[in-house]
């Protein structure tokens, strides 16, 4: 006689689980590869970069001292400006 499992519906989710958890870490891995080659930053990686606040980065921007591309309703800054402006 062949043994039922008491539970199969708990192992299927418990499958489910683990393969979903996989699937988001590799999705993970991946936005963060392209994030890398992307040649903008956005607006709080600017200011973590320059340690600035959001009215400094405002006021800096409408200065017209740091190039910018607005898309959508967020701004980038092209990570080319940074490389230079900060090379010894």
């Amino acid at each position: 006689m062949m043994k039922k499992h008491a539970h199969p519906q708990r192992e299927t989710d418990s499958s489910s689980n683990d393969l979903l958890a996989l699937l988001v870490e590799i999705l993970n891995v991946l936005q963060k590869k392209e994030s890398d080659h992307f040649p903008y930053y956005d607006s709080a990686d600017v200011k973590r970069l320059m340690n600035i606040s959001d009215s400094t980065l405002h006021r800096i921007r409408k200065s017209q001292k740091i190039p910018h591309v607005k898309i959508g309703n967020k701004i980038f800054y092209p990570k080319s400006f940074f490389t230079k402006a900060f090379k010894p």
